[in-house]
């Protein structure tokens, strides 16, 4: 039969392990996958975060979607000196065309960067980076009022980025809904370097029920899009 010290530590001990496991438990749970994946072009000063286990789809798989050059063309070699370009897919089945539509409620980023000579330096606007893909001005909406694919249009936000080092952008929300289907939100921003020579655009797609229900955590992968020029 145990002695009242003997039974004391034994609790003592007890006492001990359970505290110790707790400890590592925490730990353990500390170690676990990270929650988001952050992806940078130091080159172009490009930095931004995606949710972990999002599909990366290549510049190739983008470009070819967007510009529809064969991948081995000459054109297409002369655009990947110019062009750097990314897109990460929320879908299991990743495919470039859910840039403009989902087939379900995952969400989809594109972002792009764009070498400019002088002559674009000096003529590129903000407007004109604002309709580099969609049709967002009302000038440009007119000219694509016939295009199946820009149809249901609803600005929601847009606003002037404040201007730093040469760097000045804008970010606007909108909504339009390809080809008649079900309503996309779309979140732009973009960036032109004047000093730097670039164009960089950042575009977050998701369904519009998608973006109310899952609007604070999609905010997050947009604010994370910085631009530093790499001069």
């Amino acid at each position: 039969m145990k002695s009242r010290r003997q039974a004391a530590g034994t609790r003592g001990r007890s006492t001990l392990a359970a505290l110790l496991l707790t400890a590592v438990t925490a730990v353990s749970g500390g170690c676990g996958a990270p929650e988001f994946e952050y992806v940078k072009n130091a080159d172009d000063g490009v930095y931004f975060k995606v949710p972990n286990g999002w599909q990366r789809l290549t510049h190739e798989e983008m470009d070819g979607l967007l510009s529809g050059e064969d991948p081995e063309s000459a054109a297409a070699a002369a655009r990947r000196e110019r062009i750097w370009s990314v897109g990460y897919d929320g879908d299991d089945s990743a495919q470039p065309l859910h840039l403009f539509l989902g087939l379900g409620d995952e969400p989809f980023v594109y972002v792009m960067v764009r070498r400019l000579s002088e002559a674009e330096v000096n003529a590129v606007s903000l407007n004109g980076a604002r309709d580099l893909l969609f049709p967002i001005t009302p000038q440009a909406r007119e000219d694509n009022a016939q295009n199946p694919i820009f149809q249901g249009f609803e600005l929601i936000s847009d606003e002037v980025l404040a201007a730093e080092s040469g760097v000045r952008g804008a970010r606007t929300v909108f909504n339009y809904s390809p080809g008649g289907g079900a309503l996309q939100t779309f979140v732009q921003t973009v960036y032109v370097d004047d000093v730097g020579g670039r164009l960089y655009q950042f575009i977050l797609r998701c369904s519009a029920t998608c973006y109310r229900l899952r609007a604070a955590d999609l905010d997050a992968v947009v604010q994370s899009f910085t631009v530093r020029s790499p001069r």
